[in-house]
C-alpha cells in the first residue's frame, strides 16, 4: 500500500555544552568603556546633587505652591473669609522666608507631615480644622510664633527681634 520511504539524512553533530578548554582573558578587570560609562554617571550624578543642593529652597517652595492650591482649591465652606485669608497669608510668609534662605529645616518638618497626611485625603474633602493645623503649620515653618487655637482671623502678629 505504502511504498517504502527514503532512509532520512543523518543528524548533524550537536554542539557540545562547555568548549574543549577555557579561553585565556584578553586582560584582567573591567573594559575601557566600563569605566568612561561610570566615570560620565559619576559626574552626572555630582551635577545633579549640586543643582539639588543650590535650588533645594525654590523646589520645595514649588511643591508647597501646588499642594497649596489643591488645598486652596479642595477648601470646605465652612471655612470663613479671615481663615482663607490667614492661610494664604501663612503661606505666602513661608515662600518668602524660603526665598530669603531664613527657613529652618527642622521647623518645615512638621508643615511636611501635615501635607502629606492631607494629600491622601485630598480628594475626599478636607475639614476646618485641617485646614486650621495646616495654616498654623505654615506659619511655624515661616517663623512665626503661634499659639494654637488663636482666634480666627488672628495674624501670627510681628515677628520678635533676631537676638544675636
Amino acid at each position: 500500500m505504502s511504498e517504502p520511504q527514503a532512509p532520512l539524512p543523518p543528524l548533524p553533530a550537536l554542539p557540545e555544552p562547555f568548549a574543549p578548554a577555557p579561553r585565556p582573558l584578553r586582560r584582567p578587570g573591567c573594559g575601557r568603556g566600563a569605566l568612561i560609562g561610570c566615570g560620565v554617571l559619576l559626574v552626572l550624578f555630582g551635577i545633579g546633587a549640586v543643582t539639588l543642593a543650590l535650588n533645594a529652597n525654590r523646589m520645595l517652595a514649588w511643591v508647597f505652591q501646588r499642594l497649596e492650591a489643591q488645598v486652596t482649591e479642595k477648601m470646605p465652606p465652612d471655612v470663613t473669609p479671615a481663615e482663607r485669608a490667614r492661610f494664604s497669608a501663612a503661606f505666602a510668609d513661608l515662600y518668602r522666608a524660603l526665598e530669603e534662605g531664613k527657613v529652618d529645616p527642622v521647623a518645615v518638618q512638621p508643615l511636611q507631615r501635615e501635607l502629606f497626611a492631607v494629600s491622601t485625603e485630598i480628594d475626599r474633602g478636607l475639614t476646618r480644622e485641617q485646614v486650621q493645623r495646616l495654616t498654623e503649620a505654615a506659619e511655624r515653618a515661616a517663623g512665626h510664633p503661634v499659639a494654637p487655637g488663636q482666634p480666627d482671623g488672628a495674624g501670627p502678629g510681628p515677628r520678635p527681634a533676631p537676638t544675636a
